[in-house]
């Protein structure tokens, strides 16, 4: 077990941040993997990774998504075990890293793109909306689409880890189906296979490295994997064995998130490839009418499967992580539901939608940030501090995590360094970012060693309020 009992001075905690104990988890290696495919489905890529056929070949972006999603996974497992082990988010754990005040400021970086993501997707899903109103009903209203569709956001969000799981079991078979029949009809109207579209492409009749285009996959779930413990810390760990659940649990999510993210990028990169003067924000609503052909049935299910589509996106890869994060700015007042209603309105009020063909870009410069913070987190853990944390003060304002006023001016320097790093190399900002930063953390965090101890080491005695089996497969 965790164990981990709250007292007067863990200000920082509260019940929807509080850590998940053993017995209390739900999720198991398939759920997080259908977790994975939810997230992987982006219904925005159609609009996010379309202006990639600038630069390269169909062929090459086949390649290039797969390799890029393989990447994003093993970002991920870096951060996996922080969750599995204690049980507690990115939000929290961040602490250590940054500070109590240090780790709202990373926090609120990270949580920024998932509000616009949360924006861009619900802005898709409340389409389809007002798409199956307009079908089956005659009405047609986009604000009470929006609304709607804001609210089965926050509904399926608020049932925590294990109901995403369930939806997205659930929805699954639908997406495939629906997916794979879309594909087929804009082959046939086209009268072409993958291999006539496996060389057109690079239509500004230039190209970029591969990189920048690994780097748009990872910026696209950068905050996704800086903080993969938001999801770890509700997967059970049979027997205690935390090595075994770790790679179980990247086999799965390996296998649902490549091929699903591909294949529904490859639509949109392929429609734009076929069709002249389409853009990516066109690309829904042509297939749609492709497949219906003005049948008001097939409209109205299509539209069903766009909603399902970013429903189980939205809720697992954008609004659940930025919860814990708006809830972590005031812990004591801002529980889990209120967190969801907050970053709804935002996301809606801030209307991405409207960023344009800036979006491919937006995300190569998030990955400038997300980067650094996964590099920075990943030195901090199993470096400096060899996988232990005091769970007792990352929720104490002012424990021995308080650095300098709450923050750790090491760290955020580093943070700071390795995201103007990344924007001087922005064809490569993800990678050099990430090399950069970890070394730079590493030479910097043991400069000041004397200045602020805790920064480098965890020793036993530290970890209070803390207790877990003695299973020598679990990495301590």
């Amino acid at each position: 077990m965790i164990g981990f009992q709250p007292k007067s001075e863990h200000n920082l905690y509260s019940e929807s941040l509080a850590p998940v104990e053993f017995s209390e988890r739900k999720v198991g290696s398939f759920g997080i993997g259908m977790i994975w495919f939810g997230i992987a489905v982006q219904v925005t890529s159609f609009l996010v990774m379309t202006p990639l056929v600038q630069y390269y070949t169909v062929g090459e972006l086949v390649w290039i998504n797969l390799i890029g999603q393989l990447l994003v996974c093993l970002a991920c497992f870096v951060t996996q075990e922080i969750g599995l082990k204690y049980g507690v988010s990115f939000a929290t754990t961040i602490t250590a890293v940054a500070g109590p005040l240090g780790g709202k400021i990373v926090g609120i970086v990270r949580a920024l793109p998932a509000i616009i993501f949360v924006g861009l997707n619900g802005f898709i899903g409340a389409t389809a909306v007002n798409m199956f109103m307009k079908s089956v009903f005659g009405f047609d209203n986009m604000l009470i689409a929006i609304i709607i569709n804001a609210s089965l956001l926050i509904l399926v969000t608020i049932t925590g880890a294990k109901g995403i799981e369930r939806f997205t079991t659930f929805a699954a078979p639908l997406m495939i189906i629906i997916g794979a029949i879309m594909f087929y009809v804009l082959m046939k109207t086209h009268g072409v296979g993958l291999i006539d579209v496996w060389d057109l492409g690079r239509t500004s009749g230039t190209d970029k490295s591969w990189l920048y285009g690994f780097g748009v996959c990872l910026g696209g779930y950068a905050a996704v994997a800086m903080g993969f413990n938001d999801f770890t810390k509700d997967c059970k760990v049979k027997n205690g064995n935390m090595k075994k659940a770790a790679r179980t649990h990247l086999i799965f999510y390996s296998l649902m998130s490549a091929p699903s993210f591909m294949f529904f990028t490859m639509i949109g990169i392929i429609t734009v490839v076929l069709v002249p003067g389409m853009t990516g924000a066109e690309v829904l609503p042509y297939l749609t009418e492709l497949v219906a052909g003005g049948n008001n049935a097939i409209i109205a299910i299509l539209a069903l499967f766009v909603f399902v589509a970013q429903l189980s996106t939205n809720t697992a890869a954008n609004l659940f992580p930025s919860e814990y994060v708006i809830c972590a700015l005031a812990p004591k007042k801002i529980n889990f539901k209120t967190a969801a209603v907050i970053v709804g309105v935002v996301a809606f009020a801030i209307q991405p939608w409207n960023f344009g063909p800036i979006l491919d870009v937006f995300l190569a410069v998030f990955g400038a940030a997300g980067g650094p913070a996964l590099g920075i987190i990943a030195v901090d853990y199993y470096y400096f501090r060899k996988r232990k944390y005091s769970l007792g003060d990352l929720f104490n304002s002012k424990g021995k995590y308080s650095y300098w006023y709450g923050i750790n001016p090491v760290s955020l320097s580093c943070y700071l360094i390795g995201i103007i790093i990344g924007l001087m190399f922005l064809d490569y900002n993800y990678f050099v970012s990430l090399i950069s930063t970890s070394v730079l953390y590493m030479v910097a965090g043991n400069l000041f060693a004397k200045k602020f101890p805790v920064m480098v080491t965890e020793t036993a005695e530290n970890i209070t309020n803390f207790t877990i089996n003695d299973d020598p497969t679990i990495p301590m």
